[in-house]
């Protein structure tokens, strides 16, 4: 996903990590263990540093972190206005005195009607609930993980920074070996984001599915309501 290096998959996933070998000593006899560089990765690490090559993602990244951001609004939103126009909160109704009775004998039969309303309003209820859940069920966790994205990214641009900064072999050795445990855990960090980004459209489709039983129940209420009150005329 980064865009550093020509990379898209990672940042600094491939290309740093060979530049890191070669500081590393390539392999040699006077490399230090693994055991020492997560010691030395222990150290807690200055995110508010200022890095000057911070890692990029690509455009198509970002995009699909800004797009389910919005998503969480617009889910929410959606499942809001279907509320209201199907499912409104009761309310008074206040009728002029000459059509009290005429009201009365209407309100008689909408009585005899909400029953079978009622039983529509239950099944759209419960898909309206399972579109407002998305931000609970989903949004947060990708909240969550976006942070721990963005963390991982500021430790391995600050541990790439440290490897360059440093001045004896000791030091570089070391701070190497740090850099690579930032990259692995960048990786593994975007990974993990990038399996709750690919699963939207299926959630997608389930709140599609939602929309649509809300819709048809709607239409099946008046189809039932257009044969209750012609049954009530005859």
């Amino acid at each position: 996903m980064a865009s550093e290096g020509g990379n898209s998959s990672g940042g600094g996933s491939t290309g740093d990590k060979g530049a890191v070998g070669g500081t590393g000593g390539g392999g040699s006899q006077g490399a230090p263990d693994q055991k020492e560089g997560k010691k030395f990765f222990k150290f807690a690490f200055n995110v508010n540093k200022k890095v000057a090559d911070e890692t990029e993602m690509t455009q198509d990244f970002m995009n699909d972190l800004k797009h389910y951001e919005e998503f969480d609004k617009t889910v929410g939103d959606c499942a809001s206005y279907l509320e209201n126009i199907f499912i409104p909160f009761s309310s008074k109704t206040y009728v002029p005195q000459n059509h009290v009775a005429t009201f009365e004998n209407f309100s008689s039969k909408m009585k005899a009607a909400a029953v079978s309303r009622k039983a529509y309003q239950n099944v759209q209820s419960y898909h309206l609930r399972h579109m407002k859940r998305f931000h609970a069920d989903n949004y947060e966790a990708f909240v969550e993980q976006r942070k721990k994205f963005d963390d991982a990214r500021k430790k391995m641009d600050q541990a790439k920074a440290d490897v360059r900064e440093a001045k004896t072999t000791t030091a570089i050795e070391k701070k190497a070996i740090c850099y690579q445990l930032t990259v692995d855990d960048f990786d593994q960090q975007t990974e993990e984001l990038i399996k709750i980004i690919e699963a939207l459209p299926k959630i997608k489709q389930g709140y599609v599915k939602d929309i649509f039983v809300v819709l048809t129940k709607h239409k099946q209420y008046h189809s039932d309501m257009s044969k209750f009150f012609a049954a009530s005329v005859m």
